[in-house]
């Protein structure tokens, strides 16, 4: 059942994708702005610590509690309406078109040599975080790899772990409801609110984040990603993210991120009499085929996970 409530709706998005403007993401952005109004908008000083664990469980769990009890209900009474009730929880929250499509403008636009037209789409992807308009061809690539081998994350692999688990689809929504939120209160300039969502998606996301970082790996280079990972997960701040992108960036064989600085010659005979690893960059500057190796990674990790779970439910059938 697993293996076809993840086929039909992943069929379903790319005939008909939930975007940002979908009423189940103005829906998750509304309750989410309303707990964090409630617990940290009354005050100047924002959410206390205690406040702000408690909108992180209020904002959570009870969508979470609320979707598996209609879930183990639909399952005891009518398993069809349960079926039915985990394609219609993986569609709206998968969104695999949520980041393939912004992706898609930017690849358009270099593949056309058009610089400004990939500048203008990559900042309305980024949104105001991100001034694009000085950016080279490079870094308006590198920034788009960037953004789409997270998305792929939190919006298919992330997702697709969290629906494996024995919640079901109530581990979706946990799941997304709390990447949402890490990003959103963020913006509210709230610290304890946005730390403590920013944590409890850190405890949801560490083993999904190296799971996909294995399968990019696996589909991709294999050598050149775990490299990356080992040695290179430095060049970003976030740490869940760095393993995302240090291995997706090895997979694909190219350089991301902020150039690493590599030690002057008397630097390095420092370290090589110390003992001491010198680490370089690996991989090529990305340009517009990195963006078309990137889709095909991704697709890679796609069948590679839906044929793993073809493989157990068929097992499952035969036991």
């Amino acid at each position: 059942m697993t293996f076809f409530s993840i086929l039909f709706a992943l069929i379903a998005e790319q005939y008909r994708p939930v975007t940002s403007n979908h009423w189940i993401a103005r829906m998750s952005a509304r309750w989410l702005d309303w707990v964090a109004g409630e617990f940290g908008g009354k005050t100047e000083q924002g959410a206390s610590p205690v406040g702000a664990r408690m909108a992180c469980l209020v904002a959570f769990i009870l969508p979470t509690f609320l979707v598996f009890v209609l879930y183990v209900v639909f399952m005891v009474t009518f398993p069809i309406l349960g079926f039915l009730w985990n394609v219609l929880i993986a569609y709206l929250f998968f969104g695999f078109r949520q980041f393939s499509h912004s992706f898609t403008l930017v690849h358009e636009a270099i593949a056309n040599h058009d610089l400004p037209a990939a500048r203008l789409a990559l900042a309305q992807w980024y949104g105001p975080e991100l001034d694009a308009s000085n950016l080279t061809e490079t870094e308006v690539i590198s920034l788009a790899l960037e953004r789409a081998i997270i998305g792929s994350h939190h919006h298919v692999f992330g997702v697709l772990f969290w629906f494996l688990m024995p919640m079901g689809p109530a581990g979706v929504v946990l799941y997304r409801l709390a990447d949402t939120a890490a990003q959103r209160w963020s913006e509210k300039g709230d610290f304890n609110l946005s730390e403590s969502a920013r944590h409890f998606f850190y405890v949801l996301d560490w083993v999904p984040a190296r799971i996909t970082a294995m399968g990019f790996a696996i589909v991709g280079n294999f050598e050149g990603a775990v490299y990356a990972w080992r040695h290179l997960t430095g060049k970003w701040s976030d740490s869940l993210s760095a393993v995302i992108l240090a291995s997706g960036s090895g997979a694909l064989g190219v350089r991301l991120g902020e150039p690493m600085s590599e030690p002057d010659s008397d630097e390095a005979l420092r370290m090589a009499e110390a003992g001491e690893p010198v680490f370089y960059e690996v991989g090529l500057e990305p340009n517009e085929r990195t963006m078309r190796s990137a889709v095909g990674l991704v697709w890679r990790l796609v069948i590679a996970w839906m044929a793993l779970l073809l493989m157990l439910t068929i097992a499952l059938w035969l036991g």
